[in-house]
C-alpha cells in the first residue's frame, strides 16, 4: 500500500522555505536583484576590462610625468 498525495500537479510561483514568513508572506524577495548582485563574477570581469581599456589611453603618460615633477 502506498500513499499518493495530489495528482501530479506542478508547483509554480510558490513561496518556499525562508522566503515565506508566517504572517502572510514576504513580498520583498520577489524584487529583482541588481546586475552586480546577481552576477558578481561577470560584473567584476567587465569592470576590470573597462579599467584596462581606460589605462591604455595615452594621456596617462603626461599625468604620470606631471605627478613625478611634483615630487622633484
Amino acid at each position: 500500500m502506498s500513499i499518493r498525495i495530489g495528482d501530479k500537479n506542478k508547483i509554480k510561483n510558490s513561496y518556499i522555505g525562508d522566503h515565506y514568513s508566517l504572517n502572510g508572506g514576504d513580498k520583498d524577495f520577489r524584487k529583482k536583484k541588481k546586475f552586480h548582485a546577481g552576477h558578481p563574477v561577470l560584473f567584476s570581469l567587465l569592470t576590470s576590462i573597462l579599467g584596462g581599456i581606460i589605462l591604455l589611453f595615452s594621456f596617462w603618460e603626461n599625468l604620470i610625468k606631471w605627478i613625478e615633477n611634483l615630487f622633484k
